[in-house]
């Protein structure tokens, strides 16, 4: 089994990236994250089916919000924007897998995890050639749509040193709304400890980059502050292992 790679504080460095390592354990694989406990007004910031054209512009905000977020990657998406990837752990964003080809998992009913250990490999292997890095390995995974089985998922991620990392509310792949709805509904379900899902690929990415610039100022000026998820869930935090309910 893939030990835990240790936590990295990232500091805000101008084109950098300042990892200040073994400051305490990183994720728990086979853990089940979506919140963290804390009563201070802090979300985690995420961002998932990445690269795309839209990401430059999301990292180019929040490097003017001074906020280091957290970047699921979809692997198929890597080898079309291999700079976008780079800009991404260059400016201190953590990088989570999103599996290759963004299967939904309710329907893979022949070896799913088989099927998962295969796309969560290449997409280890896309990330790992776009950074040029080969000891390079996400600590945590998301799952495309939610997915979450109880029977196999977790102890399938335990194997590969993963663990899972869900969020709290999300609402930017719904296209009907309007990035103002969009915002005022992310505004309205934040919540301390939070996590927040946002897309920087996919189609209408525009939506998402307006709601964005209007949902940061809005709960910042409320006393809210945004991190990567790896800040945010504190790993000496007590923490439920599994969902009541599918995300």
């Amino acid at each position: 089994m893939a030990k835990p790679y240790p936590i990295t504080k990232m500091l805000w460095v101008p084109s950098a990236l300042v990892y200040c390592v073994s400051l305490c354990s990183a994720y728990t694989p086979g853990k089940f994250y979506y919140h963290s406990p804390t009563k201070e007004r802090v979300i985690g910031l995420t961002f998932d089916d990445g690269p795309g054209p839209f990401t430059p512009r999301i990292l180019q905000f929040l490097k003017e919000h001074h906020i280091h977020g957290t970047f699921f990657l979809e692997g198929d998406q890597v080898p079309s924007y291999p700079q976008f990837v780079r800009q991404v752990r260059d400016e201190g964003h953590e990088i989570g897998n999103h599996t290759f080809s963004h299967w939904d998992f309710h329907k893979v009913k022949k070896a799913p995890a088989s099927v998962l250990t295969k796309e969560l490999a290449q997409t280890e292997e896309a990330i790992r050639k776009a950074l040029q890095d080969p000891q390079f390995h996400c600590q945590i995974v998301r799952m495309p749509y939610g997915y979450f089985n109880k029977s196999w998922l977790l102890s399938a991620l335990k194997d590969q040193g993963y663990a899972l990392v869900h969020w709290t509310f999300g609402t930017d792949w719904f296209l009907k709304k309007s990035a103002d709805q969009m915002a005022q509904e992310y505004i309205k379900n934040a919540s301390a400890g939070g996590i927040f899902l946002f897309h920087d690929g996919g189609k209408h990415r525009e939506k998402t980059f307006a709601a964005l610039q209007a949902v940061i100022p809005a709960l910042e000026k409320k006393g809210y502050r945004f991190v990567s998820a790896q800040e945010l869930l504190n790993p000496e935090s007590p923490k439920e292992n599994a969902p009541s309910a599918k995300p």
